[in-house]
């Protein structure tokens, strides 16, 4: 992309070891902020932009330097390749070294062109770019099967799946893309344009029966709509059907061929009992945005997954004591909630709430459970998520919580029991954390008054962090009076200029206590 002539005299400003990549697509931001625009893609269906360059001039944000952070961790966020920053030295003066720290600390790529060029048009890229889009995807080469699958396995672990492969495959061929059981009831359905208001389940009624009988020339009947389709096998020998329907022009039965063996293999990859009915099948569906088998599943099994509005995330160290842990978590639930789904994925119990019985405390509920289960021992942690407005929050939290990972207890050295807003704190601290040594500094400034007094840094740390503020609790951590703690905080305070027991002030500090125990753990 980058010899192309509208490129020159483009600079490749951030993430210079990731040219590499493939970019498949362009797309433009204006918009007023990075939360708006994450409104307007996840009200129509959240996606994975693996393969997609953004083009800007952060116009709307160009005096706010934390907004053009907000739109850079956003854009990652949704795995954009890359930003193509326009009208530099007139728009903005200048890409601020704050925005290309945070950029380069995500191997983002960041590319300006020319500075102080009035003359520049987003057209000409735009052109030029899917231009060799275009030309490049009319083929599908020997190596595409590999070239696919390779695509795919290079997204986070929970985003592989077969549906995020069939949206990969539906914008290589701009295709309805549709796999459906023995009895033609659809299991994944990825739509060309996503807005598509094509009856695709009527299309597979009407000509089923004649694609199977193979009597293919009763599928080009209609011709607005051709509909090809491929059997492909799960590793159980259960069959599956892929529908390939396209408008207005047919596939090569090359094509059909290549794109059944990328599905064949993602499904043997990523899509273990592809076609079974269970909660197990339901929870992995949520998590791996795999909507409409999500839909088929919540319908089939009677779960009401819009009553969802709690979940629980409990990470174990024996998988062979998990039935156990599970058993006993269902017990503890269904005397609380109405709705409870608890599956085992990985190391981790999800446990999905709603409809709650009784007028509790529902952190309180949690707090009791850690506090008397049996199996506390066997539980390395375990996160409190509440008001999950949809089965999107229940994605993002689930894949926040593993972006953290093992650094929780670097941060959290005591504790087993976690809230959702502590994993978005930690999350902001790893973030800071490895944003190189201005960002470190900066940050370490909050409490650089006491960085040579060790006590005063494990009083801080230990009130703050493991105590979460509590006097009490502190000074039994500290084997000291808890008067000696409420002490020992007065002094802290007044050195560092916050006041740490105040809700509006310790923020910072609490962010600070979080990086020192990340670099120095």
């Amino acid at each position: 992309m980058l010899q192309l002539p509208s490129f020159r005299g483009a600079k490749v400003l951030t993430g210079k070891s990731n040219l590499h990549r493939t970019v498949s697509s362009l797309s433009v931001l204006e918009v007023s902020n990075a939360d708006y625009s994450s409104r307007i893609v996840n009200s129509v269906q959240e996606e994975w932009y693996a393969e997609e360059m953004v083009i800007s001039s952060f116009y709307s944000i160009k005096d706010s330097i934390e907004k053009q952070c907000e739109a850079v961790e956003y854009l990652y966020g949704l795995g954009e390749v890359g930003l193509i920053l326009y009208y530099v030295g007139i728009i903005i003066p200048e890409v601020a070294e704050e925005v290309l720290q945070f950029a380069e600390s995500k191997n983002f790529i960041i590319i300006c062109m020319p500075e102080n060029d009035f003359s520049l048009r987003y057209n000409e890229v735009i052109y030029e770019v899917m231009e060799a889009i275009v030309l490049n995807n009319q083929t599908f080469n020997d190596n595409f099967v590999n070239e696919a699958l390779e695509k795919v396995s290079l997204l986070p672990e929970h985003s592989r799946s077969v549906e995020i492969t069939l949206k990969f495959l539906s914008d290589r061929l701009k295709a309805n893309i549709i796999l459906t059981n023995t009895h033609m009831e659809i299991m994944n359905q990825v739509m060309w344009p996503r807005n598509s208001s094509l009856d695709v389940a009527h299309l597979i009624d009407v000509y089923a029966p004649y694609l199977l009988n193979g009597v293919k020339g009763q599928a080009e009947s209609n011709c607005d709509c051709y509909v090809e389709y491929k059997s492909v096998h799960q590793k159980n020998g259960e069959v599956l059907y892929l529908f390939l329907i396209k408008e207005n022009s047919k596939l090569p039965a090359k094509t059909i061929d290549k794109i059944s063996e990328v599905v064949q293999v993602a499904i043997n990859l990523w899509g273990d009992k592809h076609n079974e009915v269970s909660e197990y099948a339901l929870v992995k569906a949520i998590i791996n945005d795999e909507s409409d088998k999500m839909r088929r599943l919540a319908h089939l099994l009677h779960i009401d997954v819009a009553s969802i509005q709690m979940m629980w995330l409990v990470f174990i160290q024996d998988l062979s004591k998990e039935k156990q842990i599970r058993e006993e978590l269902e017990e503890y639930l269904f005397k609380y909630y109405k709705t409870a789904v608890i599956q085992t994925v990985d190391h981790c119990i999800i446990a999905l709430m709603g409809n709650c019985s009784y007028k509790y405390n529902e952190y309180e509920i949690a707090a009791e459970y850690i506090d008397t289960t049996n199996s506390a021992s066997l539980i390395s942690e375990m996160v409190y998520a509440p008001r999950m407005r949809n089965t999107q929050d229940v994605r993002r939290m689930y894949r926040l919580v593993n972006s953290v990972g093992r650094k929780v207890h670097l941060i959290y050295e005591h504790r087993k029991l976690y809230t959702a807003a502590e994993m978005r704190s930690m999350k902001q601290a790893i973030d800071m954390s490895s944003q190189g040594e201005e960002v470190l500094e900066e940050w370490l400034a909050v409490i650089d008054p006491i960085l040579g007094d060790p006590d005063s840094l494990k009083t801080l740390m230990t009130f703050l962090l493991d105590a979460k503020g509590n006097y009490d609790a502190c000074g039994k951590m500290l084997f000291v009076h808890k008067n000696t703690v409420k002490y020992r905080i007065k002094k802290i305070s007044e050195l560092i200029g916050y006041d740490v027991t105040v809700n509006s002030e310790f923020y910072d500090v609490c962010i600070a206590c979080m990086i020192y125990r990340l670099i120095h753990s």
